[in-house]
């Protein structure tokens, strides 16, 4: 079913909007500079100026048979982009749990929060393959850093959550963006969204109880509870691991400054930089785990998180890295037996660079999956 134009500046692109929005594209000049430097290495922009025309006039015969949103997803995004990178940038991806979601309704689907891309991505991709609903995905509108890039995330599912507004504005915006999800969910179509705002870039993968609190906004003069929400909603925790985080070295910088020099100060196209490392960088091997969907009692926003955070430690997949980081960040042999000498040394010569002082920020981030495991209840 079509949206309503109720939410035409926060929701995806429509069908009857993708042709549009594909030619608008392609036709961007730093879509043809990426489609350069991936086709025509050799050619300078100068030359690549000549032949530009028959570049753009190829690849509108490509988008012309591409009439709906979800033929753009399956046959560009997930057969060309994602299998490429998969190929290219990972030791291979590995799923389990999609046997928790049945066929015919919509979830929403919650995660840990390492890549600004390439989360909701492959949570999409496994869900395709599995023939379940692709969720539409929450993006901060931090990340519309132009007009292409907006474009392409509107035109893959995106919906655009508004931040950093005036209390009041972002009061407004947070019960508009809650009804949204709302609807969408009761016309089963899924929606995922992160567990919090940003990346965890220490590694510790907590739920902000205001994202559930944002959730709950459009039912807080109903008679749903929390509880009910969760049933209603059919909240599916899924959890990503990654053997190797390619922004590794990045956060690691970040967490320093912020904690040793009075704050990191962003960038322009920080995002950008981040979104492209996320993309090219090495990644080792991929989890994904989804979960059983929440049930119990739920109050409050605070509990539901809890329950969240279980789900999510409990489903991480630890790497032979997450064991080798928690051995040497407490000195220790605890976990020897998880990890080889080639290991050990594989991970060191990848942060071997960084400053003492820098890098025992990475070695915490990769321990700390380990230690949010040890501290779940002994009971589950």
């Amino acid at each position: 079913m079509e949206q309503e134009d109720d939410y035409r500046d926060i929701r995806p692109y429509n069908d009857n909007e993708i042709q549009e929005v594909l030619n608008r594209i392609i036709r961007h000049p730093w879509a043809l500079e990426l489609i350069r430097r991936a086709k025509f290495p050799k050619l300078n922009t100068i030359l690549f100026g000549l032949i530009k025309p028959f570049v753009v006039m190829n690849l509108q015969k490509q988008v012309r048979n591409i009439k709906t949103v979800h033929q753009f997803q399956k046959d560009i995004i997930v057969r060309i982009v994602l299998d490429r990178i998969r190929t290219s940038s990972t030791d291979g991806i590995t799923v389990d749990g999609l046997e928790n979601m049945e066929k015919g309704r919509g979830y929403l689907l919650i995660s840990n929060h390492r890549d600004i891309t390439l989360d909701p991505a492959y949570i999409n991709y496994f869900l395709s393959l599995a023939d379940l609903p692709i969720t539409e995905i929450a993006f901060g509108d931090n990340l519309l850093i132009n007009d292409l890039v907006s474009d392409l995330i509107r035109a893959n599912r995106g919906f655009i959550v508004h931040r950093g507004l005036p209390p009041r504005e972002q009061l407004k915006s947070s019960i508009r963006l809650s009804g949204y999800i709302a609807s969408r969910l009761a016309e089963k179509q899924s929606v995922w969204i992160a567990q919090r705002e940003g990346r965890a870039k220490n590694g510790d993968d907590r739920t902000n109880p205001a994202v559930l609190k944002m959730l709950y906004l459009c039912h807080r003069k109903t008679e749903v509870d929390y509880s009910g929400m969760a049933s209603l909603y059919g909240i599916v925790p899924v959890s990503v691991s990654y053997e190797f985080d390619p922004c590794d070295r990045m956060k690691a910088w970040e967490l320093y400054r912020t904690e040793h020099k009075g704050g990191h100060s962003k960038g322009k196209y920080e995002d950008l930089a981040s979104m492209n490392a996320g993309i090219k960088g090495y990644k080792g091997r991929i989890h994904y785990h989804y979960g059983k969907p929440l049930s119990g009692e739920f109050t409050s926003e605070k509990d539901m998180a809890v329950a969240l955070d279980r789900a999510i430690h409990r489903g991480y997949k630890l790497w032979p890295n997450n064991y080798i980081a928690y051995d040497i960040l407490h000195n220790t042999d605890k976990y020897a037996d998880k990890y080889t000498r080639e290991d050990k040394e594989k991970i060191q010569n990848r942060l071997k660079r960084l400053p003492d002082k820098v890098r025992g920020y990475a070695w915490s981030a990769y321990a700390r999956p380990v230690e949010n495991r040890e501290a779940l209840p002994a009971s589950e």
